[in-house]
């Protein structure tokens, strides 16, 4: 008995006196930090988080810390927060979620999951249109042109580039031969048309 309860209080505690939190009490705490952190975030338009950093504000906002890591907590945090958005009918603030390199991977498919949509093949389109909406939702200043949303900076460089033309050689239309003005037909290396001589 005391071995379960030691595991279940093991890897979070409470800033302030440094009591151990069980992971029930954690991951309520953590995920309600974020959903506030995110509805912060979704207030200026083009904003976003990465999962590192979304995790660290998590645990200063909550007051509840953890040495595990990332990888291993923040996942069920954003679906949490999904589920939120989802029963509230809000726009998914988990969009406003990426990886390091700019990507919502794999997780922002819960979203869809929730919603029972299909999973397109342009996910990070798919994301940047439900920013959009996050911002509209909390406010933030929109565009006073109605354009395509944002893709985040990583993931816009690397369309970019990848969809930037080569440098080709220009194509030259071979040569045309000569012709007879008479019969139009193409003239022999002489020159002289041998049908109409």
């Amino acid at each position: 008995m005391i071995e379960s309860s030691v595991s279940a209080t093991a890897g979070a505690w409470r800033a302030g006196d440094g009591v151990p939190v069980t992971l029930r009490e954690a991951t309520v705490a953590w995920a309600v930090a974020a959903h506030a952190q995110l509805s912060e975030i979704a207030t200026e338009y083009g904003n976003f988080v990465t999962v590192t950093e979304l995790a660290e504000r998590v645990q200063e906002a909550s007051g509840v810390h953890t040495g595990a890591p990332t990888r291993m907590w923040m996942d069920a945090i954003l679906r949490k927060v999904a589920r939120r958005c989802h029963n509230a009918g809000e726009p998914p603030l988990t969009s406003l979620c990426v990886q390091e390199d700019h990507t919502v991977g794999d997780m922002y498919k819960y979203v869809l999951e929730l919603a029972r949509l299909p999973i397109p093949k342009d996910l990070e389109l798919h994301a940047a249109y439900a920013r959009w909406q996050c911002y509209e939702q909390h406010g933030a200043a929109m565009p006073a042109e109605p354009t395509a949303p944002p893709l985040t900076p990583k993931v816009a460089g690397s369309r970019s580039t990848s969809t930037t033309p080569q440098a080709t050689k220009p194509q030259t239309e071979p040569a045309r031969a000569a012709v007879c003005v008479e019969c139009f037909i193409e003239l022999p290396a002489s020159g002289t048309c041998h049908y109409c001589v």
